[in-house]
């Protein structure tokens, strides 16, 4: 599973790309919200593309791993790879 954070000062829309399983959608993750997994977490299987879309229309690409979580802030965006476990 992919996180996603949105530690900005605007909403950020993101899409994961869905070669490997998932939603093809968009979605919009608004500043500072609470998170969950409803609004924050991309299910994959495999490496795939991110496109984050700050407000101001700044879009960066990256890859990212089945496990990745991203942490966006207004000019800086934060990958860490980990191993998901469930509680």
């Amino acid at each position: 599973m992919v996180w996603v954070s949105n530690q900005s000062s605007v909403d950020i829309r993101v899409h994961i790309t869905n070669n490997t399983g998932g939603s093809a959608c968009t979605f919009t993750i608004y500043p500072k919200q609470i998170e969950t997994w409803r609004f924050n977490c991309w299910t994959r299987d495999g490496n795939e593309t991110a496109t984050i879309e700050l407000a101001s229309g700044k879009t960066t690409e990256i890859e990212v791993g089945k496990d990745a979580y991203l942490k966006v802030f207004n000019d800086t965006l934060l990958m860490e790879t980990f191993t998901a476990t469930q509680i």
